[in-house]
């Protein structure tokens, strides 16, 4: 955490002593205060059981204890002369944004060591407006579980979790609240513009994780007067725009970027700021743009709409400045006048088509992880799209400029190392992230952990495995799990949308054929497409894409049928005929050959090849197939035929 440098003020307090019971958070709470305040005020640590003679603290102008209990627990009185604090904690903000994605009204255990911290924390829960939970406490002593109870959150005691829950959501340790911040500031004088500024600093933070996850909180925690303060504050270029395209709330900078008057520039449209060829368009849409200012400046504007729950979207816009010369990934909006200045850049979400539902929400969730710079573990089955998503992430997060690098995960040693230099400043994107050595998770925890200061790195994990399973079975770094855990986005499986199979195979065949005007009935026969609706794709859309030019080279003039099918797909389609597999192949395989043929033929024809069948029993198989979809009998003398189904069917 960068902080601008102050004058440290002239005052004889030395330090400032951390006792806590645990080691590990007495060392996380050093290093906090220590990155914050580090230049004007010494954090030492001490076990209180350490601690047998009044000199060890003597020379101290503080002593900030970590609980109350571990102040019952000093083993010495305390000297007039030196200010006692108790650290108020936290749960760390950016553990909301994997909170939220439990299922409303869920039962959910909240695990800690304590029955008063498990108690203190279910407050701080609460006050952030997580009420749409049923929390059942769960501390060191509890011996009752209930077997339905499916999540938990734990404060870093994951080892204290029932075993029977399989979503565990380890928020790790609380973090110092600001209200102590602020009383260290007081007890050694600092300069209130250092208190203003950590003050400005920890608010950004909670606006981040509000705006990451605002269509899943109950309530808005902070009022419009704080969000504006807040936005005034950002060193960015903001603006908060309503559903009409109206200002909301802005910063100077964006008054600045697109020369707005920062008084009276409320409700105004934004479009009305801009040159007149932009007049006509909204922006209330989630996209990225290149537009010229009315200075003449082109500059980035990028577009995300915030959807909250019981009101209008709101849409967040940001910008920043660009080259003079538009970007070789972009395409003009208004195709029609091919000299327009107006842009929209190609960010990759654009092309991932859905009319899903619950897939619309993940790419929606996805823009928004966009904006930050958070770590992002993608996890999903084979084929659904994890690349394509993360590189969307890339191409529209402020290091799309700067590379995006594909690492093996069977890089070792010098390649590892190699690659991690090329992708300094921008992104790692991580494919199949189980399959790192436990060496090089090593080294991204330390990225991660901001330990590495050469390196600037983004990183993006995808994987198709339960990694949590990993961590439990010891291939796979628990703490790198968790780092890396900050966002997740679960993909979702063909056949969970099915909906989308149709509109994704034609626009695959679009881009096949290079006709845009092609339509998939005029290609795809109703019995197919049909068995194409309900298939299960265990390869999911690139199964569906290979699918897609295996027909595109069958192809000639007339709609594909069922029989045209792959033999690793026709196979499956033999299954519903596999009982009585013999005469059923017979009778299916002489219909095939005669259509309209009728029953007695067909008994005839049976007995010529030895094959002894009642005329009842044929009478009743030939309804069986006929309910199956595998044939057609026809009233009267018509006979039968046999369906797409049924030739499909039939065993080679």
């Amino acid at each position: 955490m960068s902080h601008t440098e102050l004058p440290i003020p002239n005052t004889q307090k030395s330090g400032a002593l951390i006792i806590c019971l645990h080691a590990g958070i007495r060392r996380e709470f050093q290093d906090y205060l220590s990155a914050l305040l580090g230049n004007y005020i010494r954090f030492d640590i001490l076990d209180p059981y350490q601690i047998h003679d009044p000199s060890q603290i003597q020379d101290y102008s503080c002593i900030l204890f970590a609980s109350s209990r571990t102040r019952e627990a000093f083993p010495i009185p305390v000297p007039e002369h030196i200010t006692q604090l108790i650290c108020t904690r936290t749960f760390n903000p950016v553990s909301l944004d994997q909170i939220i994605r439990i299922p409303q009204g869920s039962s959910v255990y909240l695990v800690n060591d304590t029955r008063d911290s498990v108690l203190d924390i279910l407050g701080q829960l609460k006050d952030a407006g997580i009420t749409q939970y049923h929390f059942v406490p769960f501390y060191q002593g509890c011996t009752q579980t209930d077997e339905s109870i499916q999540y938990a959150i734990t404060l870093g005691e994951p080892q204290l979790v029932p075993r029977h829950v399989p979503n565990v959501i380890n928020i790790g340790n609380r973090i110092i609240d600001i209200s102590t911040i602020h009383d260290l500031c007081t007890c050694f004088q600092l300069p209130s513009s250092l208190t203003n500024q950590i003050t400005r600093t920890y608010v950004n933070r909670i606006l981040q994780i509000i705006q990451l996850t605002g269509t899943h909180y109950t309530n808005y925690v902070f009022s419009q007067q704080l969000l504006q303060a807040v936005i005034s504050n950002l060193n960015v270029s903001i603006c908060l725009m309503t559903d009409e395209g109206r200002i909301s709330m802005v910063n100077r900078a964006f008054c600045q970027d697109w020369n707005i008057p920062e008084n009276g520039c409320m409700d105004s449209l934004f479009s009305s700021w801009l040159p007149s060829q932009y007049a006509s368009h909204n922006f209330c849409q989630s996209a990225d743009y290149q537009l010229v200012s009315r200075s003449g400046l082109r500059r980035h504007l990028s577009v995300l709409q915030l959807s909250l729950p019981g009101h209008k979207p709101l849409y967040l816009l940001s910008s920043q400045p660009v080259s003079s010369s538009p970007a070789p990934d972009i395409t003009p909006v208004d195709v029609r006048d091919p000299s327009s200045d107006f842009y929209r850049l190609n960010s990759g979400f654009d092309s991932i088509l859905s009319v899903s539902g619950r897939v619309l929400n993940m790419l929606e969730y996805a823009r928004r992880l966009a904006l930050y710079d958070f770590p992002v573990l993608i996890q999903g089955e084979n084929g659904t799209q994890k690349k394509k998503i993360a590189t969307a992430i890339h191409k529209t997060s402020s290091r799309r400029q700067n590379p995006l690098i594909i690492f093996n995960s069977l890089y070792t040693g010098l390649e590892a190392a190699d690659q991690l230099k090329l992708a300094d400043t921008g992104t790692l994107l991580i494919d199949g992230v189980e399959r790192l050595s436990l060496s090089t998770q090593d080294t991204l925890i330390s990225i991660l952990q901001n330990t590495m200061d050469d390196l600037d790195i983004r990183i993006i994990a995808t994987t198709s495995q339960d990694l949590y399973q990993d961590v439990l079975d010891g291939r796979f770094r628990e703490e790198l799990f968790f780092l890396l855990n900050a966002a997740s986005i679960d993909t979702i499986p063909l056949r969970e949308r099915r909906e989308d199979i149709p509109v994704l195979m034609e626009l695959f065949f679009r881009e096949l054929f290079h006709d845009p005007n092609i339509r998939l009935k005029d290609l795809i026969s109703s019995s197919l497409m049909n068995f194409l609706t309900n298939y299960d794709y265990p390869g999911n859309i690139q199964e569906l894409f290979n699918l897609s030019r295996y027909f595109f080279s069958l192809y000639s003039a007339h709609p594909l049928v069922l029989s045209q099918l792959p033999s690793y797909i026709r196979s499956r389609v033999n299954q519903p005929v596999s009982e009585s597999s013999v005469l059923k192949n017979q009778v299916l395989s002489l219909i095939a050959e005669t259509p309209r043929i009728g029953r007695g033929t067909i008994l005839t024809a049976l007995t010529e090849k030895e094959i002894a069948v009642s005329d009842g029993k044929l009478r009743g198989l030939l309804k069986e197939l006929a309910e199956e979809g595998l044939i057609r009998v026809g009233r009267t003398r018509s006979g039968c035929e046999i369906t797409e189904l049924g030739l499909a069917s039939i065993r080679h």
